[in-house]
């Protein structure tokens, strides 16, 4: 658990972090309209009767500038803990949204995660433990403080 306290040992776990959030949010920021089209076969928020297209577009346009800024706090060190905080929720919301698609039994052929491409990731269950892993990493560096040097 010393290893995990370790000053050094978070702060490279911020970077890589905050260095995966950078990189997710930059097809998504360069074209929201093809992000949006990946929001919609969520079928979450839309667009249905429920909700308008403008719920998923609004989603596709602020989700992965909220990405790329909570990643640049991370790796600049600026609010660690509260950018952390705000990746584990992003990250929970994440694994909600892809556990409810396999729940109902919609295919995802691409989760939107890093590429908006065909060749995207499917969404599955392999998707949900990588993203419970970023979790643990955000929720170490959110929750479990650094240990101060001591003074000698």
């Amino acid at each position: 658990m010393t290893i995990l306290r370790n000053p050094w040992m978070q702060r490279a776990l911020s970077l890589v972090m905050g260095g995966v959030f950078i990189y997710a949010s930059l097809d998504k920021i360069w074209w929201p309209e093809r992000f949006a089209r990946i929001v919609y076969h969520y079928q979450i928020i839309g667009p249905n009767a429920l909700f308008p297209p403008l719920a998923p577009n609004l989603l596709a346009a602020t989700l992965p500038w909220i990405e790329a800024l909570a990643g640049f706090m991370l790796v600049l060190g600026v609010w660690r803990r509260e950018s952390a905080l705000l990746i584990a929720f992003m990250l929970a919301v994440f694994v909600g949204a892809v556990g409810w698609t396999l729940y109902q039994g919609i295919d995802i052929e691409n989760c939107g995660c890093f590429s908006l491409t065909t060749q995207g990731r499917h969404a599955g269950l392999a998707l949900i433990l990588e993203d419970l892993i970023l979790l643990a990493g955000a929720a170490l560096l959110a929750f479990l403080p650094a240990k101060k040097p001591s003074s000698r």
